[in-house]
């Protein structure tokens, strides 16, 4: 069965149900792919025992099929697959432990600012934010650790733009752009950004910019806890920290009062991304066909430096 059949066949099925495991230092057993419900003995047993084979054929090589099926991963980005990466127990205790933490930070600095916040800087705020709280050691470790962490192993198969854990943007290169809370690199993605707005209209707007190590760790312990400690799950909506373009020069660009939809394939309907396409100097970073195990970012705008 070839890809394009494979994936006709999936969103003609019914969800698949696919369990999740955790190999993050000791792997569980995951649980079975699927789990076809018995034929009635009282009811038509030859006949359901033929379909609930044929079912439970079909249902199995669609299921080894998309395990296989990197592309499949980030079509289906919000779903749990086998081999995903989790946090349990402590670990999910303390990646709980290290967002409140940040969302803290954020809170004292600012949001704009937040965005700028190398990792020595977040320490020292949280020393002295009475709302963060200082980090422990353990902390601490937990989080350099999660930094050098091959990505490559959630199924995420970026570069790395950040070598170092604390590495940090210089702020003398970053050009705050009014009413969006967000700044952008001067220079190349400064002059993109400036000519869409003329080119595509005032209804685009910046949604995200420049940012450093710190705010990346932020979204990407939000995006972990929101998925219930499914980190691999994250990595396919967002880059882990150190991996994000966004630290390079990309962007963000979404549609005036479209909201969180400006984060979904639903700005791909948009007339803003329809003439963005058109201008034919604009590249997206994470398109459809993309192999890098991310989802279809349609407002993620890349720059090359």
């Amino acid at each position: 069965m070839n890809r394009r059949d494979f994936m006709r066949m999936l969103m003609a099925t019914s969800p698949l149900l696919l369990g999740g495991c955790s190999l993050w230092q000791g792997c569980n057993v995951c649980t079975s792919l699927l789990s076809p419900t018995p034929p009635s003995p009282d009811e038509g047993r030859d006949d359901l025992g033929e379909t609930q084979s044929q079912v439970s054929h079909t249902q199995q090589e669609l299921s080894d099929q998309l395990l296989k099926d990197d592309r499949a991963r980030s079509d289906y980005f919000d779903h749990d697959f086998p081999e995903d990466i989790f946090y349990t127990g402590e670990k999910l205790e303390m990646l709980t432990r290290l967002t409140h933490k940040f969302r803290g930070a954020q809170k004292h600095v600012g949001f704009g600012n937040f965005n700028l916040l190398g990792m020595d800087e977040f320490f020292q705020i949280a020393d002295r934010a009475s709302n963060v709280g200082a980090l422990t050691a353990q902390e601490k470790l937990f989080l350099e650790e999660l930094f050098y962490f091959d990505a490559k192993k959630y199924g995420f198969n970026g570069n790395k733009i950040f070598p170092g854990f604390t590495d940090a943007v210089k702020k003398s290169e970053a050009q705050k752009i009014p009413a969006s809370g967000h700044y952008l690199k001067k220079g190349e993605s400064l002059d993109i950004y400036n000519r869409l707005r003329k080119d595509v209209g005032e209804s685009l707007i910046l949604t995200s910019g420049f940012r450093a190590v710190a705010k990346q760790f932020h979204l990407f312990l939000e995006k972990g806890l929101e998925s219930n400690g499914n980190i691999s799950k994250a990595s396919r909506s967002l880059a882990p920290p150190g991996y994000s373009f966004h630290g390079r020069g990309d962007f963000d660009v979404g549609k005036v009062g479209y909201g969180l939809k400006n984060f979904t394939q639903d700005f791909a309907l948009t007339d803003e991304y329809k003439r963005l396409l058109d201008l034919g100097y604009i590249n997206i970073r994470y398109t459809q066909s993309n192999l890098l195990g991310v989802r279809f970012e349609p407002w993620h705008i890349k720059v090359e430096v």
